[in-house]
């Protein structure tokens, strides 16, 4: 349960940025009618860019957080990448 909402608060810093970026990314880059595939795709590059920019240059030390929570650095990349894959994945499809 630790973990579970140690992965939650570690995705509140990424998921709403990532997305509302995604969004009006897509909004002024694509056509109407693929809105939801060009907010996909971006969410799928964004969201690991976040978490670099974020958790890697501007608190590297949070990691020591996650840790104590029983949550590595490579899980919580793997999850992010994860996380950005499937849910950018069901915008593409939309």
């Amino acid at each position: 349960m630790r973990k579970l909402y140690g992965l939650c608060f570690f995705f509140q810093k990424l998921i709403i940025p990532s997305l509302v970026l995604s969004i009006v990314l897509s909004y002024f880059m694509m056509e109407p009618n693929n809105f939801y595939a060009g907010t996909g795709i971006s969410f799928i590059i964004l969201t690991p860019t976040f978490h670099y920019f974020i958790y890697e240059i501007k608190n590297p030390n949070e990691y020591y957080f996650y840790y104590n929570l029983g949550l590595s650095k490579l899980v919580l990349w793997i999850n992010t990448v994860l996380i950005s894959l499937a849910f950018g994945l069901i915008l593409v499809i939309l």
